[in-house]
């Protein structure tokens, strides 16, 4: 099995810390941290390098955008708090370019970051690369933050990039919404919150919000909402719906769902849509969709915005 040929450092993780083999499993899906820190390549792969750390990662991202191999492919880095989930990823520490907040990456990391996934899926035949099924993250696994709001927020942006680069179809990541019958009322929650030409952050920026007010959402693509205004697109993650708005029925019908509702998760629910286990602290509490699955992406769930995990429909109510 090879590696990237993206590879500028070398640091072999110690023994200690990851498992010769893959225990007969086949590599399935690209794992995405960060390193809740600044951090080259090489000081990364050197916290691997120390005896009894208990962790690691197949590769790193330095600050400077230098790509560091830990662990060779072909063995089983210990990064994603779940041993299933290990034996089956390719896992990628990522350096932040400051540390709190969103825990941000600098476009030249992001941009590295993004030419190593799709490398990593090239070689190891993962096909169209799809958000939270063959492209996932530490939070799916844990109780963590990693890898942080800001990388969160790229994950679509991460998949549809190196799907173009390696001439893969889309993904069919966003359920798209386009019917003005459905408008709701949004309140900023965010300073100077950026209205974009598009959705997405790879559109131009032609203006910004700085009224924490009431706006009104005419359709969406995402987790992106179009202003009734006309003045563009902003990022719904930093709004919150008003109450009151176009509420969804609460009936647990496949079409009752909505982006937006609050739902609880069932404490009987035992599997993700990705096939892990739903851990026992995250059921029973309630959460947002942020998603409804639709075609090739989990048509018979609903992604949950605080935990970014997709969850049956009938685990929920």
């Amino acid at each position: 099995m090879s590696n990237s040929n993206l590879v500028t450092v070398n640091v072999p993780a110690h023994s200690s810390n990851y498992s010769v083999g893959r225990s007969g499993r086949k590599i399935e899906m690209i794992a995405i941290h960060h390193m809740a820190g600044v951090l080259t390549a090489k000081q990364c792969g050197g916290i691997f390098q120390r005896v009894g750390r208990k962790g690691s990662s197949n590769y790193g991202i330095g600050k400077d955008a230098d790509v560091g191999l830990y662990v060779d492919e072909a063995n089983t880095s210990w990064c994603n708090s779940n041993w299933d989930s290990n034996c089956k990823s390719v896992t990628i520490e990522t350096s932040n370019s400051s540390i709190g907040g969103d825990y941000p990456v600098s476009d030249k990391v992001l941009n590295k970051l993004i030419e190593l996934v799709a490398d990593i899926a090239r070689r190891n035949g993962l096909g169209t690369l799809v958000k939270g099924k063959n492209v996932v993250w530490h939070s799916m696994y844990a109780n963590t933050n990693c890898p942080g709001r800001y990388l969160l927020s790229k994950m679509d942006y991460i998949v549809e990039q190196a799907n173009k680069i390696n001439g893969q179809g889309s993904s069919n990541n966003e359920n798209v919404v386009a019917n003005t019958t459905n408008s709701y009322l949004v309140k900023v929650t965010a300073d100077a919150l950026n209205i974009r030409s598009g959705a997405g952050t790879n559109n131009p920026i032609v203006g910004c919000i700085r009224d924490k007010g009431t706006y009104t959402i005419v359709e969406t693509y995402g987790n992106w909402g179009k202003l009734k205004s006309g003045a563009g697109w902003i990022c719904l993650d930093y709004t919150s719906r008003v109450s009151g708005t176009a509420q969804p029925s609460t009936t647990n019908t496949a079409t009752s769902f909505s982006k937006g509702q609050r739902v609880t998760l069932k404490a009987s629910a035992n599997k993700y849509c990705t096939g892990q286990t739903i851990p026992n602290y995250v059921k029973g509490k309630t959460y947002t969709i942020m998603q409804v699955g639709s075609g090739n992406t989990h048509p018979n769930g609903v992604l949950l915005k605080e935990i970014m995990s997709w969850v049956y429909k009938s685990d929920v109510q």
